[in-house]
């Protein structure tokens, strides 16, 4: 049975891709509308990884070769599985020298060891997965942590990110604790193909930004994800960083690239790479 396709957490960073079209911010309001725009780009440094996971895992042994060998024969560079098991547990190690997914929102190349243990299957009752990563690199920025994510309902999973941390190539980092529920609400006719999955996310997630600030976020409006979009398509989150405040309004559920950024009422679209 098909999987659905973690989270985790959502690009570059997204500061320089910001264009400002509505207020203009000034130096209070710096740091949280920083944190707005990155935010989206850690998510899906996280969400991308993740996607990764669920392509490699397809539930099904006979199919799950030639998934395999599409994926390395269409993308640029090799991923490479071992599988060995514990029990009734699976274990991938899942090795990428300048690997390129040609399935993916983004062009990123991945490098590195991520291994996944996988008990149970997404389509009986007792599911659980947990991902960890040793010199784990996307576009040359490490990232770091232990995702698990846990079935708790038919298509609806609790999701666990510890320890997430993505260091940049200047240096700087973003870390990132997560307690989210992920429902699965499309996609489920094709089975061994994760990118017309459709899903929604709520939940928070607490860290300590590039600037050196520690934040929260709740999401307020339940997040939608399109595996086939490159953008959070819809929702909204509350952030706070200090004693400051702001909403991310992602927008009606459009394919497209626009936010909104809205700190003590007035309101900054944003633009996002």
């Amino acid at each position: 049975m098909k999987r659905t396709s973690l989270i985790f957490a959502t690009s570059l960073l997204m500061t320089a891709a910001i264009s400002f079209t509505s207020c203009q911010k000034d130096d209070e309001q710096d740091p949280i509308i920083a944190l707005a725009a990155e935010d989206s780009d850690i998510d899906s440094y996280f969400d991308e990884v993740m996607a990764e996971t669920d392509e490699l895992t397809l539930q099904d042994d006979g199919v799950k070769s030639s998934e395999m060998m599409y994926a390395v024969l269409a993308g640029q560079g090799t991923r490479t599985r071992k599988t060995s098991w514990e029990g009734d547990c699976r274990i991938d190690s899942v090795t990428y020298s300048d690997y390129v997914n040609p399935n993916a929102r983004y062009e990123r190349v991945k490098n590195g060891v991520m291994v996944i243990r996988t008990c149970g299957r997404y389509n009986e009752p007792e599911f659980e997965r947990t991902v960890t990563f040793n010199n784990f690199t996307v576009n040359g920025n490490q990232i770091e942590g232990t995702k698990v994510i846990s079935k708790t309902a038919e298509h609806q999973y609790q999701i666990s990110l510890t320890n997430g941390k993505i260091t940049f190539t200047d240096g700087t980092s973003y870390t990132r604790n997560i307690e989210r529920t992920r429902t699965w609400v499309d996609g489920y006719n094709t089975p061994f193909f994760i990118w017309d999955d459709v899903y929604t996310l709520e939940g928070t997630a607490t860290g300590v930004n590039r600037q050196g600030n520690a934040y929260t976020h709740q999401i307020a409006s339940a997040l939608v994800y399109k595996l086939s979009c490159r953008w959070i398509v819809q929702g909204v989150i509350e952030f706070s960083v200090g004693d400051m405040q702001a909403t991310l309004d992602y927008g009606n559920g459009d394919c497209d690239y626009l936010a909104y950024v809205t700190v003590n009422g007035q309101t900054v679209e944003v633009k996002l790479r």
